[in-house]
């Protein structure tokens, strides 16, 4: 898609399942893409074995998990296609349009402000005691260290200005009102957690699970500062309704399926992970930090959300990275015409960036400003307009044909990496670390363009619904 393209407006339903589950669910299940698993599962192990089977492909809602009175869904961001469906456009739009919104709200963070509530549907049941093993929460890989909520909005407030974000991160369960977790170098939450620390103050989060794409999406997106979650206002045209927490001073939000309340206690660590991580790999256990659990609210008949640390967490951080990288990279060289995090770098290590090839030297100049864009990307691989860069194989003969590594290669050593990639060489204190980074420029070079050398090859279009096609069949 071109970035002239204009981007067609959410519609008031598209808005609905965009922040709602259940209408995601209708949608989902309206379009034909849910799957309902009626047997009863096992939330350890046999249930992430059951929706690994179907990665890729239609969501999975399993109506009868033991132990639990509540359903949990699976794979809701696996599918580009599904995703689009939600959105009501081309997957290859979508990006786009969290890049508006991400321009909208920079441009007035004050418009399309939340209404806060008291009540809500996420408060419709306040359980009377805490307890975790009231959740379906899964145990999903062989090797993971114990149940793990991995796909919930935490919302904390900057205890230096009082403003709210919204962030995603990997909670263990490790007692009936307690979680271990990560905070990877770089977020917000940890400068949070950082100053309430040097205060000897406790931080209050309320923690979201089963919301629609809108706000997911949102928290994904990477160092935009303090109210980011206001983008998902302008994501949907509207402000999303948040809600009064029961026991702490952090807005939840009012659609969600379940708030978890609870604070992180400062100075403590625990033992937290394995788990099995977006690289395919198992992140290694480690002393992190500590949430202790204040109340448990929610619908009257919740649905929880999971996610398989697969494809799923590699289109959520393609989508919302995408477009980060596009209306920065653009925002300095219109020439940029799209991004893609392909799945083989796991939606963090590798962008295909398409330009419009009209000057010598844009290939590197685009490699450098995409590597500042995002600083977890290792490869970055420029193309042609006429490349299409959501196919892997047309981008690797873009490489094989147009690119000589003698010119077009660039090498960044010891730059900041991604600390859940096990070849980055890690700090003395573990906060990050760094790795060599590579930039491919597999643009047709300037003064070839127009030298016939580099021409595809080039068929009459036709349409087959036009002629008398017999399938042979076995």
């Amino acid at each position: 898609m071109s970035e002239t393209q204009a981007t067609a407006a959410i519609s008031d339903t598209t808005a609905r399942r965009l922040v709602d589950l259940g209408a995601c669910i209708d949608h989902l299940e309206a379009t034909g893409n849910l799957l309902r698993v009626k047997t009863e599962v096992d939330p350890q192990h046999e249930l992430a074995g059951i929706a690994k089977r179907f990665e890729g492909s239609r969501c999975v809602l399993f109506e009868r998990v033991r132990g639990s009175a509540h359903p949990v869904l699976v794979g809701l961001l696996w599918n580009r296609a599904i995703v689009g469906s939600l959105f009501g456009m081309a997957p290859q739009q979508v990006p786009f349009v969290i890049a508006d919104a991400i321009g909208a709200w920079q441009n007035d963070k004050l418009a399309l402000q939340s209404p806060l509530l008291k009540h809500g549907p996420a408060n419709q049941v306040v359980e009377q005691t805490v307890n975790l093993a009231q959740l379906p929460i899964p145990v999903h890989a062989l090797k993971d260290g114990g149940k793990y909520i991995d796909s919930s909005l935490v919302i904390a407030r900057n205890p230096a200005t009082g403003q709210p974000n919204v962030s995603i991160h990997r909670l263990m369960v490790t007692r009936h009102d307690r979680f271990s977790f990560l905070i990877d170098p770089g977020r917000h939450l940890g400068e949070y957690v950082e100053i309430a620390e040097q205060r000897g103050e406790v931080l209050p989060v309320t923690i979201n699970n089963g919301l629609g794409l809108a706000p997911w999406f949102v928290s994904c997106l990477p160092r935009l500062g303090d109210g980011k979650g206001s983008i998902a206002h302008h994501l949907i045209g509207r402000p999303i309704d948040m809600m009064q927490a029961q026991s702490v001073d952090v807005p939840a939000y009012a659609d969600a399926q379940w708030v978890i309340e609870a604070e992180i206690l400062p100075g403590v660590r625990e033992d937290e992970a394995p788990f099995g991580e977006v690289t395919g790999y198992y992140g290694e256990r480690a002393r992190r930090w500590v949430m202790r659990v204040k109340a448990i609210t929610r619908r009257e008949k919740p649905v929880f959300h999971t996610l398989l640390s697969g494809q799923e967490v590699w289109n959520a951080v393609g989508f919302t990275a995408e477009a980060a990288i596009f209306r920065a990279v653009n925002g300095q060289i219109p020439e940029v015409r799209a991004v893609f995090l392909p799945p083989g770098g796991c939606g963090f290590y590798e962008a295909v960036v398409q330009v419009e090839n009209t000057r010598t030297g844009l290939g590197q100049e685009v490699i450098r400003a995409t590597f500042k864009a995002f600083k977890s990307l290792q490869r970055v691989v420029v193309v042609d307009t006429d490349v299409n860069i959501f196919d892997p194989i047309d981008v690797d003969w873009a490489l094989t044909t147009r690119f000589n590594a003698d010119a077009d290669l660039l090498i960044l050593p010891r730059e900041e990496g991604h600390i859940l990639n096990p070849m980055v060489n890690l700090n003395v204190d573990g906060k990050g670390g760094t790795i060599t980074k590579i930039g491919m420029d597999a643009l047709v070079p300037f003064h070839e363009r127009n030298s016939g050398r580099f021409e595809r090859v080039s068929f009459k279009q036709v349409d087959l619904g036009n002629y008398d096609i017999e399938e042979c069949r076995k």
